[in-house]
């Protein structure tokens, strides 16, 4: 077997438990890989060689992934993630009503400065703050809060520090909301080229395909979300969405409720959870 080693802008990088399942299913090399491991070997050493190996399987194998398969694989680490380090005694964010002002309506919220009233530190950096709005999110005891909450996230995530970006993404929306679909991902084709770090143009993106019922490609931009930010909620109910709608009830209950790990009070992953559970009791009593 050849290989032919190069840069490719969409292959996808996976984890340790999907490497372990592609050794698993039965994936071999032919012998002009073992011949070249051998140079290797002599070349760079055993271990050299054996990482190299690896990297050319994911390489190969990841292409034996459904899409969703692979997204699977991004959402895998998400749970140890939600809680992942803050500084000790951060203060309880401000997120009541006026801290809302500071999403979509009020103007972009202020990264690593102080907001009057906000209570976060002057050196908090965007993830910092963000770190701490989702802790804050997981531990929100009323509907009204949570919401505050999701809002000053949302806020966060839709900030592209970019005045075409934003422009792009205000016509895409304009577009959507018309139900100009081609000229949405025209737009948005755009956003992710200029800034493929930018979350919402890959989460926009794949809302419209999900729209247009393409879920190939509406997973395929899901997984570039989840890759940027693995608590992405609304991208991870998304994600549940297309695999209800696949038939794999199971597969979405595990997911929604991931989310609901992440957003406790989000009533619409609430509402599927419960649903979920219903259908399959129903499908195995």
């Amino acid at each position: 077997m050849r290989f032919f080693l190069f840069a490719r802008p969409n292959s996808s990088v996976i984890g340790a438990s999907t490497f372990l399942q592609l050794q698993l299913s039965g994936f071999s090399v032919g012998g002009s890989f073992s011949r070249q491991s051998d140079r290797l070997r002599r070349c760079v050493g055993a271990y050299g060689a054996v990482a190299l190996a690896c990297f050319l399987l994911l390489v190969v194998g990841v292409e034996r992934l459904s899409a969703s398969e692979r997204v699977v694989a991004v959402v895998g680490p998400v749970k140890v993630q939600v809680t992942r380090g803050l500084p000790k005694g951060h203060p309880k964010l401000n997120t009541g009503p006026e801290a809302a002002l500071n999403g979509p309506a009020g103007g972009p919220a202020q990264i690593g400065r102080s907001a009057p009233g906000h209570g976060v530190p002057a050196h908090y950096t965007r993830g910092q703050l963000l770190d701490a709005l989702f802790l804050e999110l997981r531990d929100a005891d009323t509907l009204g809060n949570a919401q505050s909450i999701s809002r000053r996230i949302h806020s966060l995530f839709m900030q592209s520090g970019s005045h075409t970006l934003d422009l792009l993404m205000m016509r895409s929306a304009k577009a959507i909301e018309g139900k100009e679909y081609g000229l949405a991902l025209d737009l948005l084709d755009a956003v992710v080229r200029l800034d493929p770090g930018y979350v919402e143009g890959w989460n926009r993106r794949a809302t419209v395909y999900f729209l247009k019922e393409d879920l190939g490609r509406s997973l395929a931009d899901i997984e570039q979300v989840l890759r940027i930010e693995p608590r992405h909620y609304p991208a991870l109910s998304g994600f549940a969405m297309i695999l209800r709608k696949t038939g794999k009830n199971d597969k979405a209950l595990e997911v929604f409720q991931h989310v609901l790990s992440i957003y406790p009070l989000l009533e619409n992953a609430q509402d599927a959870v419960k649903s979920l559970r219903e259908e399959l009791w129903g499908q195995y009593h």
